[in-house]
């Protein structure tokens, strides 16, 4: 059984690290790996997803080595940009085996933990009953008061006060991009 967790990483956060965290000493207890599944991969410039998936990857990798032993993880943690199937908002039974191959094509397994932070409904209405025997979801609950689109907002000002927030929400690595961060999304449409 391989872990699984899904975001977008605009931009990656605290929130996303403790829920790598959380899922990687799992599936850690089980001897298992974990895929890092970072979606909308074709998607950027947009005020939604102004940050290419080259940046997303980078710092999800340089926040894994600048906060645990990525080094032992690394044979155990995956990251994978995931195109969109087709708009963002598609959340049908199409969009479920769409991830649910992808799932089955990069780890070579057909069951599956799903690490999720949505409401259990959204995640359950992907699948159909087939992935769905296949699919144990785990719930990770959010960081509080933390999301992509307050950091994206902070990063678009960058006032001090900003800049104060954003040392928190982020990691180090992730913090010392905002300057790059800001212009990402400064000049997104």
């Amino acid at each position: 059984m391989t872990g699984i967790i899904l975001f977008r990483a605009q931009p990656f956060h605290n929130g996303h690290l403790a829920q790598i965290k959380r899922a990687y000493e799992d599936i850690c207890k089980i001897g298992s790996n974990l895929y890092i599944f970072v979606g909308s991969a074709d998607k950027f410039g947009t005020k939604r997803n102004p940050i290419p998936i080259d940046v997303r990857l980078d710092l999800i990798k340089g926040s894994l080595a600048d906060t645990f032993e990525y080094k032992a993880a690394l044979n155990r943690i995956r990251i994978i940009p995931l195109n969109d199937l087709s708009d963002e908002a598609n959340n049908t039974h199409s969009w479920g085996e769409y991830l649910y191959n992808r799932m089955c094509e990069y780890t070579g397994d057909t069951d599956f933990i799903f690490y999720y932070s949505d409401k259990p409904e959204i995640a359950l209405s992907w699948f159909d009953s087939t992935a769905i025997s296949h699919i144990y979801f785990r719930f990770l609950p959010r960081v509080e008061n933390l999301c992509a689109t307050s950091v994206r907002i902070s990063l678009a000002r960058l006032d001090p006060l900003d800049r104060i927030a954003l040392e928190t929400d982020l990691p180090p690595y992730v913090y010392s991009k905002i300057d790059e961060l800001h212009n990402y999304i400064v000049s997104a449409r």
